[in-house]
């Protein structure tokens, strides 16, 4: 059984495209051959990375036709991928599996493979149900139809007034609900929010992201403060996104909750692109900007320096930051957001409050500070990574998808299981 994984880039894309890479990764390791197809690269490519858009000419037209369209208002209309590239290479594999789309992969491109291959579809984010943004964050018009976009001046749109959105989220119904392609989800909260707005015509399933566990080894928090010139004798409270300032990641609410336990004294961690905005926010607060990660190992260290992890996510899937930190012993403290309360069980392993009430971030984050179960939090919310959501239990859970999509795939798939 041949798999090609495509998605909108490498793993430096974000983390959608991370998850894509780090499945056709494994894949491969255990012994199934798999290619990961990406429009765009942001680092060398790996052994097993090609150009979905092909090469040359090819490359040039598919951009530029994307590109084009999206001006207009059609995000990603025209599947010049398939025409130019995927359709000639389609046979080569037995299993098509697609993850992020947004501004590089149309949904006419998985219509068009699910008729010639058993088609899977991640679902990292709202876009594939959506007339485009990634959050509808508080709008309900993608549950009935999609228009006058709100984000529309605000979403990387070149024109708002090409309002595109409802015709953009029919064509994505329409492929949901005509076409055999397996969607899988992350979280039942993304699947939930999917169901209002998507009828499936083949029923849709639920995968979580996993994690691998080897740049993440026994806890030991002391020598990794030590080694990042922490001191021992200080709690330290990492915050983290990709790009900090971004208002979905809801950092504004983690600083006043940071601000608010000054008299404690907690050490911060910054991880991410900080903005002066929010280190001048952070004035009085010790801290130590750590920078966007992209190496796992040294990603594992910062959280493992860290005896609690804020995130205050304001709308997300199943952030994958939350398992980096439960798989480094380090307990999360943050609001009840999207699928986080499927990884987060207060007073198990770590501590959730209502989204936006600050008062209950503050109170929750001191009585973490002080708590005297913070370390036995920590060990379980590690149990509950290598229990959930390890990189075994993803494999498994993908194979058996495909192998249950499709009962002429049953002896590969199985003979695959039997080897991994």
């Amino acid at each position: 059984m041949k798999i090609a994984i495509i998605s909108k880039s490498d793993r430096n894309g974000g983390g959608a495209s991370r998850v894509a890479e780090d499945l056709a990764t494994w894949l491969n390791e255990a012994g199934h051959p798999t290619d990961h197809f990406i429009a765009f690269n942001f680092k060398k490519t790996l052994s097993f990375q090609q150009s979905l858009y092909g090469k040359g000419l090819t490359l040039k037209l598919s951009k530029k036709i994307h590109r084009v369209s999206n001006e207009f208002g059609f995000r990603e209309l025209l599947p010049v991928e398939y025409w130019f590239n995927l359709s000639r290479i389609i046979n080569n594999y037995d299993i098509i599996h697609f993850h992020d789309l947004y501004t590089s992969i149309s949904p006419v491109t998985l219509a068009l493979a699910s008729q010639r291959k058993p088609t899977f579809f991640t679902i990292h984010d709202c876009s594939p149900f959506t007339g485009g943004c990634l959050y509808p964050m508080g709008c309900e018009k993608f549950t009935s139809y999609c228009h006058q976009c709100p984000q529309l001046p605000h979403g990387g749109w070149k024109n708002e007034l090409r309002d595109r959105t409802k015709e953009i989220q029919a064509i994505k119904r329409w492929v949901a609900g005509q076409f055999n392609i397996r969607y899988i989800f992350p979280s039942h909260w993304m699947l939930k929010q999917a169901q209002q707005a998507l009828k499936f015509k083949i029923s849709p399933i639920v995968i979580p992201n996993g994690l691998d566990l080897r740049p993440f080894p026994a806890a030991k928090k002391v020598e990794a403060k030590i080694n990042l010139g922490i001191p021992e004798n200080r709690k330290a409270i990492a915050i983290s996104a990709h790009v900090l300032h971004d208002p979905r990641k809801g950092v504004k609410y983690a600083i006043t909750a940071l601000q608010s336990v000054r008299d404690i004294s907690p050490f911060v961690l910054v991880v991410g692109l900080c903005n002066d905005e929010l280190k001048q926010a952070l004035d009085g607060l010790e801290f130590k900007e750590m920078g966007y990660i992209s190496e796992p190992k040294f990603l594992a260290q910062a959280y493992s320096a860290a005896d609690i992890m804020l995130f205050c996510t304001l709308a997300d899937n199943l952030p994958l930051t939350v398992l980096e930190a439960m798989a480094a012993y380090t307990p999360v403290v943050g609001f009840a957001t999207g699928g986080v309360p499927e990884m987060i069980k207060t007073g198990h392993n770590g501590i959730l409050v209502e989204p936006t009430n600050q008062e209950a971030l503050n109170q929750a984050l001191r009585q973490a500070l002080l708590s005297t179960d913070l370390e036995a939090m920590g060990q379980q919310a590690r149990r509950d990574v290598e229990n959930h959501f390890s990189k075994a239990t993803c494999i498994k859970q993908h194979l058996q998808t495909y192998q249950n999509f499709e009962p002429s795939l049953s002896g590969a798939v199985e003979e695959s299981l039997i080897r991994g």
